[in-house]
């Protein structure tokens, strides 16, 4: 047999391998779409071992080498061509667009309504077209300082964005065009319907009322038929000047004052208003921020923003996808999401527990433990007992306020409050703002008097009836101590509101 021969019979050999690799390549890509319907990971090495076992024992004799160096080839191309076909078919995420994203609820948000995949995508400002031409993303929402800037890239608007001159929600329609919508203000306005108020007609102060959050409570107060008056720090309506707004039902804050972690603090007092009836501050880290707090003092009705940024979010779940999200969904998102991430504040009696209850409980709940004795003590370098003997209560209980102003307005932690926290009124509003204040109610009789100067001093019975009705009164629950500190753990933890997973 000549040379050109055995070319021919090779070629003939080549095609035959041709056709059956055209085969392999394609039943590679049917792999894929059956993988990424189930969830399965491309590569699984146990059966590649498997694989290139079999191969080398079908191989030719003294071609195992050359063999399985073939098929490891064969696979490495299929591999390549199944994550072609995975990312084809895999779902864009959605997310947030800006330019600097820190912590951020959202993810959860979006989590919590719908299972979507949600992103944060941070662009500098001559990255912003390449992005918004892009198909890396299904549908965005648009945060500060972009909410302008991307209004000339929507091939249409919707009523509210063209009325606001902004967009905060990005939505790819079904023929490749993009719609800007904002749904800031019907995140506004349902904060404002769940006061349950009648407004019409009535006057309404927005702090912070010419900016851009400020803009649109004053959009969406005037259509819910209120005189929305903006308060700023110059022009017209200042907070020198409040008193001629003393007829105001409702109070506004579209500022960031009173935001962690500069609270709790708040841009004026709510006592120039005597006839106001509601509050709503845009807000919603803390949970309740100074105004809130005044107002709870006056028993009226307040809402805080975290319920405007899951609405918002809601309505976005609605643009992106269709699925309208009910307004019951949306309150158990927001007080479930409210829950988890506001303190658990044990207070109690000296010797009640406290510290072994809250190890306890960060342990079942997978949360941090401060103890505010601990803190101190670290801090001083002595025993909370030999400060207070050395320097007097006075001197504690100042440092003890100082601690727990930076503790307490953290959020997601159980924090082991000392029993004497209750001595001074202003470490009400610190632990109150953020935090959920658990009482531990345990017999006076079973209360640990060690190193307790205070307890020696005054007597645990007068410490009791001094302390025990304002433990009651801060306590949002009180939860009955058990046989051990571990119960008393479970106890607390199944008197807590409901929470996120």
């Amino acid at each position: 047999m000549d040379l050109d021969e055995l070319r021919s019979q090779i070629d003939q050999v080549d095609g035959k391998i041709l056709d059956l690799f055209g085969m392999r390549m394609a039943l590679a890509k049917d792999v894929a779409r059956v993988k990424s319907q189930t969830g399965r990971a491309i590569f699984d090495p146990e059966r590649e071992q498997r694989k290139i076992d079999d191969v080398r024992r079908r191989a030719p004799h003294g071609l195992e080498d050359e063999a399985e160096e073939l098929f490891r080839l064969l696979m490495d191309l299929s591999k390549r061509s199944q994550e072609h076909v995975m990312a084809q078919n895999s779902p864009r995420p959605y997310g947030v667009l800006g330019r600097v994203l820190g912590h951020s609820y959202t993810p959860v948000i979006y989590r919590e309504l719908a299972g979507l995949d949600y992103r944060k995508f941070e662009r500098e400002p001559d990255e912003l077209e390449a992005f918004i031409r892009s198909d890396e993303w299904e549908g965005v929402n648009v945060t500060i300082p972009y909410k302008r800037d991307l209004v000339p890239y929507m091939d249409e608007l919707s009523d509210v964005a063209q009325r606001m001159g902004n967009i905060n929600t990005i939505t790819r329609l079904p023929d490749g065009r993009l719609r800007g919508d904002n749904t800031d203000y019907y995140g506004f306005k349902v904060l404002v319907e769940s006061l349950g108020l009648e407004l019409a007609g009535k006057k309404a102060v927005v702090f912070g009322g010419a900016g851009g959050a400020g803009s649109t409570a004053m959009m969406v107060l005037a259509d819910l038929g209120m005189e929305a008056v903006s308060i700023g720090r110059a022009g017209e309506n200042t907070y020198e000047n409040l008193d001629r707004h003393a007829d105001a039902a409702l109070a506004v804050n579209c500022t960031p004052v009173g935001m962690f972690p500069k609270c709790p603090a708040a841009p004026c007092s709510l006592d120039v208003f005597p006839k106001l009836e509601g509050l709503v501050d845009i807000v919603y880290n803390p949970a309740r921020t100074a105004l809130m707090m005044q107002a709870e003092a006056r028993s009226i009705p307040c809402a805080g923003g975290l319920l405007m940024l899951v609405a918002q979010a809601a309505q976005a779940v609605e643009r992106y996808t269709g699925e309208v999200i009910s307004m019951d969904r949306i309150l158990d998102v927001t007080a479930r999401l409210s829950a988890t991430e506001q303190n658990i504040d044990l207070i109690g009696m000296p010797g009640c527990g406290k510290t072994r209850v809250g190890e306890r409980l960060a342990a079942l709940l997978g949360r941090e433990h401060i103890d505010i004795d601990h803190v101190l003590e670290d801090e001083l370098q002595s025993t909370c007992a030999e400060y207070i003997c050395q320097h007097g209560e006075a001197a504690f209980r100042e440092r003890e306020t100082e601690a727990l102003r930076r503790m307490a307005a953290r959020s997601g932690l159980v924090i082991s409050c000392g029993g004497g926290v209750v001595t001074r009124a202003e470490n009400y509003p610190l632990i109150h703002q953020n935090g959920t204040i658990v009482m531990l109610d345990r017999p006076v009789n079973e209360l640990s008097k060690k190193n307790r100067p205070i307890t020696m001093r005054d007597g645990i019975e007068a410490l009791a009836q001094q302390r025990m009705p304002i433990y009651r009164e801060w306590a949002d629950l009180i939860v009955a101590s058990c046989d051990c500190a571990e119960n008393t753990a479970k106890a607390v933890r199944d008197a807590l509101p409901p929470m996120l997973p």
